[in-house]
């Protein structure tokens, strides 16, 4: 009884722990989340972990809630960009997408960030002085980043599943000792 009941854990394990993998998140986009854009944008890019199928979208809207018009929205196996109309103004943006994944289930998320494109009424040495304090700041966010562990929730839940199987295995064995 013990022995099947093991197997049927293993193979229950192997099953969800596939389907925990099979499901796709945002891996990059441009612009990244929390990210303060200094120079006009009028492309949007995202990137998955996996292939994005049809009726996959965004919608951009500003904080206030009032909706960016985009052109159009291409999919390219795991990439989804979409053109605007007209380059963003200054201001905060919120970015919601929502995809359908190879595995055919659907996923949502959002990410935010900023634009701060210089006034063109700016001197040139004001603007030049402006950049290069920009381009400092961004590099130190950068290396920031860089330095930071990237661990997403895919990674994660099949590790607690690997320990919570461990953990029952390592109980199945000590009953089974414990009976002799």
């Amino acid at each position: 009884m013990i022995k099947k009941s093991l197997v049927f854990i293993i193979i229950f394990f192997i099953f969800f722990t596939n389907n925990t993998f099979a499901h796709t998140g945002i891996k990059s986009s441009s612009p990244e989340n929390g990210e303060t854009i200094v120079d006009e944008i009028q492309e949007i890019k995202l990137k998955f972990d996996t292939k994005v199928e049809q009726n996959s979208t965004f919608t951009l809207k500003t904080k206030g809630g009032d909706p960016i018009s985009i052109r159009n929205i291409n999919l390219d196996e795991e990439i989804m960009e979409g053109t605007l109309d007209e380059p963003l103004n200054n201001g905060d943006y919120e970015l919601d997408w929502s995809i359908i994944g190879v595995d055919g289930h659907p996923i949502e998320g959002t990410l935010s960030f900023s634009v701060k494109v210089p006034n063109t009424n700016e001197s040139a040495d004001e603007q030049s002085e402006n950049k290069e304090v920009d381009s400092n700041s961004l590099n130190v966010d950068e290396l920031d980043k860089e330095s930071e562990p990237k661990m997403s929730i895919n990674f994660i839940i099949p590790i607690i599943i690997g320990f919570l199987f461990l953990i029952v295995i390592g109980t199945f064995v000590w009953l089974l000792r414990r009976k002799k």
